[in-house]
């Protein structure tokens, strides 16, 4: 998928279109999607926007991160917290930012897009509950990252923090909308997106790499490689010159090596049910470029007792009676 801005006078240009068959449509703010056009590159095309209706369905298309903006998060004041029995917040949140941090980097909106339309409304699928909150307690165990996602509240406060998500559902339910997003200036009016669809619908990514970070020319236009860390066992790649994909697939060591799979469904999806859609053994993490242009990852490749060698009685230095619970590779006591 291609994404330009139009000028002033409604004009545009999709740059670099392989052969193909296209639909080409029109979205902004204060619009509903037109009906898509069938063509293919090199023609020119006039289309016709749609005005949004009302101001409800223009919000629709608008950014994850305004929707998100309606988060009523813990104030200033309310820092360091009081714990479970005091104002919800854990007593080592010694500041909002650190929540914050928390909140954005290291739990919901680091695997989340928070703010698109899954996770600001309840999905009529999961079911019906007798509170929003309720609600989003049962959905937090959907799935087989389920206890992960329990994990990451109780570091938040459970109580307080289910409550400001109920909260911000309901408001949005009850009509509150973002403000506008205001339409691109400068030489945000020149940019291109390009966005590929690179590994299958039951797989994430979780990291990418394009280039050796300290020389980013290295692979100018080259392909790109990603990491699906527990979901597959491949290393999604895609070719941004020729829009081409493919994949690479990544092998354990040891076959007996621990799979995503074993982690059990806590409780049904609402879009998968009970299926166990994640299915990794090697939970690729961190690919990275060196400077001959080699692609380097993480992956597990054993299980995650130590080896013979690592544990107590080794003559290994190293060596020590404690077993990690998760190996990359053959990893000692320090």
């Amino acid at each position: 998928m291609k994404i330009v801005v139009t000028d002033d006078a409604g004009r545009y240009l999709l740059p670099q279109l392989p052969k193909a068959n296209y639909k080409v449509w029109v979205r902004g703010y204060g619009l509903i999607d037109s009906e898509p056009v069938r063509s293919t590159s090199g023609k020119m095309l006039n289309l016709k926007a749609v005005v949004a209706p009302d101001a409800r369905a223009a919000a629709e298309y608008y950014p994850a991160v305004y929707w998100f903006s309606l988060l009523h998060v813990p104030d200033k004041s309310e820092f360091p917290g009081t714990g479970a029995r005091g104002n919800g917040i854990p007593e080592n949140m010694m500041s909002q930012g650190q929540w914050l941090h928390l909140l954005k980097t290291d739990s919901c909106w680091a695997c989340h897009q928070i703010g698109d339309k899954a996770t600001r409304e309840i999905p009529k699928s999961l079911g019906h509950f007798d509170s929003t909150t309720a609600a989003w307690s049962r959905r937090l165990l959907s799935g087989q990252a389920g206890n992960n996602m329990v994990n990451s509240l109780a570091e938040l406060g459970p109580e307080r923090t289910l409550k400001m998500f109920a909260d911000w559902t309901d408001r949005i339910a009850a009509g509150e909308l973002p403000p506008t997003p205001p339409r691109p200036q400068g030489v945000e009016r020149n940019i291109v997106i390009t966005e590929w669809d690179w590994a299958d619908p039951k797989a994430y990514l979780h990291d990418e790499i394009a280039t050796d970070k300290r020389k980013p020319t290295l692979n100018a236009n080259g392909w790109i490689y990603g990491a699906t860390e527990l979901s597959t066992d491949y290393l999604p790649v895609v070719d941004p010159v020729n829009s081409t994909t493919a994949q690479v697939r990544v092998p354990v060591r040891d076959p007996k090596t621990p799979s995503s799979a074993d982690d059990k469904v806590v409780a049904p999806s609402a879009y998968w049910g009970d299926e166990a859609i994640w299915h990794s053994q090697t939970n690729v993490h961190n690919p990275m470029f060196d400077g001959n242009g080699r692609v380097w990852i993480t992956a597990r490749i054993r299980p995650s007792e130590n080896p013979e060698f690592c544990k107590e009685g080794s003559s290994h230095p190293s060596a020590c009676s404690v077993s990690a619970q998760e190996q990359w590779a053959p990893t000692c006591c320090i």
